[in-house]
């Protein structure tokens, strides 16, 4: 009988008893002689040396941090215990212990797996996706990930539903209609946002609001459904009461009243485990018809017709004075990267537009139109966060263009300031993308007031580059006075933004 056939430590009080089957080493152990070469091995030859002492029968109840913890654990995971095993594998995965051995860890959890355990399955499907302990393999992630839909867990799903919306529509709809109908709010989110825009499932705006409602029924009355970073990265839903309140504002606009109290009323007596009926009239049927802007169209999109902001959001000037650093810190976050290309291959290739666009409430951004104009993919950039933004209104013009993003959280200016307040000299600040260089901070001087052709624009010394139209010019209190236009070639500080109040007019 070989040491890791059976070893057996005896103490006054009771025994720790670790079972192998004969051939077959555990996870992580290998055996030469009778060593065990695993920090895991050493560990255990640790634990014996120290004569600890637990009954056989003892469980794992949690996560194990002490070594008696562990010898515990491994009692009840070598009896097949599929909770231990995952627990002995969640310790061993972890960086930031000291039994830290991510080999070990995949072999506990694939012991996990292979007795049921659905959590060691979303264990392995992370660690092979984005490579944590082990080399990033997709193929092998993927396998994981199909075992775990079999299994029914939400968060799987939900995953295959995102990866099938570029590869399988049908199979998206299928999962996010399966999810939905169980109560996941976040699966009625994505139909809502679906039906919205079109694509991979029909363009219906009734179907739409229809799902947005239920959702924010859902996220009052559930508790959160199970999510997953791949999943929230992408959409960024966070909270989806509040995401389905924005939704259902948005997308009443455009039903008429009749069909919209139809809507509402339906969407009043769903209950789980019930499909709904098809909601008015379809506008595109799945994957046929122009691909709705912002999702890979390769047709040149025409701007929607020009809507001025809502009153609402011309929010009164601040008048506290603060220096550059305050001012960036206050406005900074306000101000947001435009990546705009014809087509997804175009952008994929960087062949894209570079621009900027300003936040004025948590939907709503500004920009020129000269950046987005004949574009179909566009997209919004602030640090690691990445949102797609649709065209809401446009003056060619006058280069005025409103932009939507949905799903998503803006981070609005704090304040407008008037025109007419504007005096000749004092200081103002230009953040914008030059290039594409995210969050570039000018600082300069109102060197004029003009109007041309009826528009009112802010002439100023700050400086203004390709990729900075779109930005924002804020005086020193962190009010917004303008959006960055347009510099004149050739001439040193002669720098144009269009007043900030004709984005309301």
């Amino acid at each position: 009988m070989t040491f890791l056939n059976r070893v057996k430590t005896l103490s006054g009080q009771g025994a720790i008893i670790f079972l192998v089957n004969p051939g077959a080493p555990q996870p992580g152990w290998s055996v030469k002689g009778e060593a065990m070469s695993s920090r895991w091995g050493k560990t255990m030859a640790m634990l014996i040396a120290m004569g600890g002492a637990l009954p056989v029968q003892a469980a794992c109840l949690a996560r194990p941090s002490s070594t008696a913890e562990l010898a515990q654990c491994s009692t009840a995971a070598a009896a097949g215990d599929s909770v231990a095993a995952r627990m002995l594998g969640d310790v061993m995965g972890d960086p930031t212990q000291r039994h830290y051995d991510p080999a070990t860890a995949l072999s506990w959890w694939e012991q996990a797996a292979a007795a049921g355990d659905g959590l060691a399955l979303r264990r392995l499907f992370d660690a092979h996706w984005y490579g944590r302990g082990t080399p990033k393999d997709l193929a092998k992630a993927r396998t994981y990930l199909a075992k775990a839909v079999a299994g029914g867990a939400q968060w799987a799903r939900l995953v295959r539903a995102v990866l099938a919306e570029g590869e399988e529509p049908g199979l998206a709809a299928d999962l996010y209609n399966g999810l939905a109908a169980e109560g996941n709010c976040l699966a009625q989110l994505r139909l809502a946002h679906g039906h919205d825009r079109g694509g991979w499932v029909e363009k219906n705006r009734s179907q739409a609001l229809y799902w947005a409602n239920v959702a924010g029924l859902a996220g009052r009355n559930e508790p959160p459904p199970e999510d997953h970073p791949l999943f929230e990265n992408r959409f960024h839903y966070r909270d989806c009461t509040s995401e389905a309140y924005f939704l259902r504002q948005e997308l009443a606009h455009n039903l008429a009243s009749d069909l919209r109290g139809r809507v509402e009323e339906s969407a009043a007596a769903w209950k789980p485990g019930r499909m709904p009926e098809r909601q008015g009239p379809v506008e595109a049927p799945p994957a046929i018809g122009v691909t709705p802007v912002g999702l890979g169209s390769g047709a040149a999109a025409k701007l929607p017709d020009w809507r001025p902001l809502a009153a609402s959001l011309q929010r009164p000037a601040g008048r506290s004075r603060l220096g550059a650093e305050d001012v960036f810190a206050t406005v900074g976050r306000s101000v947001y990267v435009v990546i705009a290309a014809r087509t997804e291959d175009e952008l994929r290739a960087k062949k894209g537009r570079f621009g900027s666009a300003v936040a004025m409430d948590e939907r709503t951004v500004v920009t020129n139109c000269h950046v987005i104009d004949e574009m179909s993919v566009i997209l919004l950039r602030q640090g690691g966060q990445t949102m797609r933004a649709t065209p809401s209104g446009g003056d060619e013009a006058t280069d005025r263009c409103l932009m939507t993003v949905s799903p998503g959280r803006l981070s609005a200016v704090p304040g407008i300031r008037a025109w007419e307040d504007l005096r000749v000299g004092e200081t103002v600040y230009s953040i914008g993308a030059p290039k594409g260089l995210e969050a570039t901070l000018g600082q300069g001087l109102v060197s004029g007031l003009r109007t041309i052709k009826g528009l009112r624009y802010v002439q100023t010394t700050a400086p203004i580059s390709q990729g900075s139209s779109g930005g924002g010019l804020f005086d020193s209190a962190g009010n917004l006075v303008g959006i960055t236009t347009f510099h004149i070639r050739d001439a040193d500080g002669l720098n144009f933004a269009i007043a900030a109040e004709d984005f309301f007019r």
